[in-house]
């Protein structure tokens, strides 16, 4: 849908000498049309220039100054004229204002329309200015009716009672579906932009959009509305199609313009739902591409369209059911009047909102602004992660477009107005904010701590391993069992093994048979080269016997079984080499902290010092840094800690051919981190299982906290970005 089909507001700002606006005549354009309506006891008027196919909403008193322009009388005749005296100078000036700048009436006279016309002209050229902003652009491309027509006998059944039957039906097994699977759900989108599915995920993206563009076109269709244009918005150079349903603003029925707004993502959602079920029980690419279509279907339908601060699907759903029409232009058009008023010293402007919108309208008008702001800087510091050879001239155009151009537009608009800019108060909010940008980047600083994963594991722990390949026959210990020097732990099967030992014992025992023969018969010769070949026999048979002897594995000192995996360990084959269970000695713990390589500096003034430990559920643990390890490894100190497992560190799938060789599944982390080990005291140990997970809080070199929120933001977007480009190219 298209993301400025909202219905306009008069400006709030006096833009123009005011007698040059006073003395104008003004003259509608003959073919618009004008409607009155009534929405939760308000009265308003509905305005349609068919020609651009445009609408428009006003109040009664603004259309009552309309209705008064006959093209003969100027503007202060038709204020002095005016009997009921709700029409002040003010009112008659922005309406006409607003008339002007949107092609609804045009002015006549020498002077005043020469001065006039040069306002518009300036306003065009800052909307010119928008347009060819690099970082958002539209294109209009064909005209939908048609295609539209030709599938509606088909579409319009998405909006029947029986389709919403279906689709809460699909819903609730989705959603069960989810909540069952998340752990699978995380480790799925790892590999989300493999190099083999890019050409599948744009196919798709374009089919969802033009599924969700469709539904809000079906919708408008099935109410009589027209949609005359469909096209492509570019936000920071990623298409995003819309179409043109402004004429659901013919629709006497608010709910019919919810039900437009809401179609797309309607659609949208169904078809995750579909999706998700599709990935549960399929396999191989048909379930990768499953996945990949829930993702765009759910997750940037929620964080986009469904938005009510950008002027999407939401916001036009938010503005009806609140019953507020031009909620945006409204709001934000009296939060920048009164941010004009108090950094430049204007005048605040009269506040035509209704004093029962006016609460909604100017927190509405607050947290969009807000919004805009922080996405104009994500978007800037996205632009500088994307393109990081021209991060500084994106900065840079981002700050023409979006800084610069409006202050340098409202300048020149204000300096030749009767109301002109107070120096005092411009230099006192420059300074203000010169001083507040300096305490951010000089005076303020980051939290004085840094925060890493931590898991908890025994200090002195060992990993009996295999040291012969074999099935795992049976497993005489639980975890948490104690344990004796020698004690049986597990047995292993392994028939070829014994079968070797069996044979080679034999052998052993022909050779010596075949020895005292050939000395009875004097061969001395031969006895010696028969005894050369039984010294190698006894050789291999003494190792075969070694390893025949560790298929009964052992404990290797006093101490206590610990892992939560032996009841799958029966029946699993073991190599040489592979780790089967855990002993520790005695019941000390430590904590291990898996730390970014960045904060080395950090960690090295923390060394032997006091490091706070967070862990779900209990009071804060003071931990004391004992030894770190400075060497950066990408391999994770323990597999719960990755994101895949339900932990905090990215990972991919492993780059090394021999880990690749003995573990296909095995995983690596997408940056270098490197392990400190603190000391806890045994009390809190006690409170502690191994295995679990925390947060370790290092007090760290101070910096701005200026550059602490962007290198933040920064390195986020940097490693979200990363993981997906390795993910694609390791796949």
């Amino acid at each position: 849908m298209t993301e400025d089909s909202s219905i306009e507001n008069p400006p709030m700002g006096n833009t123009d000498p005011r007698e040059a606006w006073l003395g104008a005549v003004l003259d509608l354009r003959k073919e618009l049309r004008f409607e009155s309506r009534s929405q939760s006891g308000t009265s308003f008027v509905v305005v349609e220039d068919p020609v651009r196919n445009k609408f428009f909403q006003i109040g009664e008193r603004e259309y009552g100054v309309i209705a008064s322009f006959d093209g003969t009388q100027a503007l202060r005749q038709l204020v002095e004229s005016n009997s009921t005296g709700d029409v002040n100078e003010d009112l008659a000036i922005r309406v006409a204002q607003w008339l002007v700048q949107n092609n609804l009436a045009y002015a006549s006279g020498a002077d005043s329309s020469k001065r006039i016309n040069q306002q518009v002209s300036s306003s065009q050229k800052a909307q010119l200015a928008g347009k060819l902003n690099p970082f958002s652009l539209k294109t209009k491309l064909f005209n939908p009716t048609r295609l539209l027509d030709a599938v509606f006998p088909v579409a319009s059944f998405i909006f029947t009672k029986w389709f919403l039957i279906i689709w809460t039906i699909v819903a609730v097994m989705a959603m069960k579906t989810i909540y069952g699977s998340w752990d699978q759900m995380g480790s799925a989108s790892i590999g989300i932009f493999s190099s083999g599915r890019w050409i599948w995920m744009l196919l798709l993206w374009l089919l969802l959009k033009v599924v969700h563009e469709g539904a809000h076109g079906i919708a408008c269709r099935k109410y009589g509305g027209e949609v005359p244009e469909a096209g492509v918005l570019f936000l920071l150079f990623t298409p995003m199609p819309y179409v043109n349903v402004t004429s659901m603003w013919r629709f006497p029925s608010p709910w019919q313009r919810i039900v437009v707004s809401a179609a797309g993502m309607y659609v949208e959602l169904f078809f995750s739902f579909i999706a998700i079920l599709v990935w549960q029980y399929a396999d191989g690419l048909v379930s990768s591409l499953a996945f990949d279509l829930f993702i765009m279907a759910s997750v940037t339908t929620i964080l986009f369209n469904a938005n009510p601060l950008m002027r999407f699907d939401g916001y036009f759903i938010l503005s009806d059911l609140l019953g507020i029409p031009n909620l945006y232009p409204k709001g934000t058009a009296w939060f920048g009047d009164r941010m004009k008023s108090l950094l430049l010293g204007t005048p605040k402007t009269p506040n035509l909102i209704p004093a029962g919108e006016f609460p909604q309208a100017a927190i509405y008008g607050s947290l969009a602004f807000g919004w805009k702001l922080l996405i104009s800087i994500s978007l800037t510091i996205g632009a500088s992660v994307l393109f990081p050879k021209f991060g500084a001239l994106l900065a840079i155009v981002a700050g023409v477009f979006w800084v610069a151009m409006p202050l340098f537009n409202q300048y020149k608009r204000m300096a030749n107005s009767q109301q002109p800019i107070r120096g005092g108060r411009v230099a006192i909010s420059a300074v203000t904010l010169l001083c507040a940008l300096g305490a951010l980047f000089f005076v303020f600083r980051a939290p004085a701590t840094k925060s890493a994963p931590a898991l908890v594991q025994y200090a002195d722990e060992t990993i009996v391993r295999s040291q012969a390949g074999g099935f795992v026959d049976e497993v005489f210990v639980t975890s948490g069992e104690q344990v004796a020097t020698g004690q049986r732990l597990a047995t292993l099967r392994n028939r070829e093994l014994e079968d070797e030992v069996t044979t080679l014992a034999c052998r052993v025992e022909e050779a010596k048979i075949q020895i005292r023969i050939h000395k009875q018969n004097e061969e001395s010769g031969l006895a010696r080269a028969v005894e050369e070949t039984l010294g190698g026999l006894v050789e291999q048979w003494e190792d075969k016997k070694v390893q025949a002897q560790s298929l009964v594995v052992t404990a290797p000192f006093d101490g206590f079984v610990f892992d939560r995996n032996l009841d799958s360990l029966a029946g699993r084959f073991v190599r040489p080499g592979d780790p089967m269970l855990n002993i520790a000695r005695d019941a000390t713990k430590e904590i291990v902290v898996s730390i970014d390589q960045r904060d080395l500096e950090s960690v090295r003034q923390n060394k032997e010092q006091d490091v706070r430990v967070l862990f779900s559920g209990m009071p804060v643990l003071h931990g004391r840094m004992v030894q770190f390890n400075p060497r950066a490894t990408t391999v994770t100190t323990h597999p719960t800690l990755s994101a895949h497992l339900g932990g905090s560190l990215d990972v991919r799938p492993s780059t090394n051919p021999n880990q690749k060789e003995s573990d296909p599944h095995a995983m690596e982390l997408l940056d270098p981190r490197f392990t400190a080990h603190l000391a806890i005291e045994s009390d809190n140990g006690k409170q502690l299982h191994s295995g679990q997970r925390g947060w370790a809080f290092i007090r760290s070199s101070r910096q701005s906290m200026g550059s602490y929120l962007y290198l933040a933001a920064h390195d986020w977007l940097q490693d979200k970005i990363e993981l997906a480009t390795q993910a694609a190219i390791v796949q």
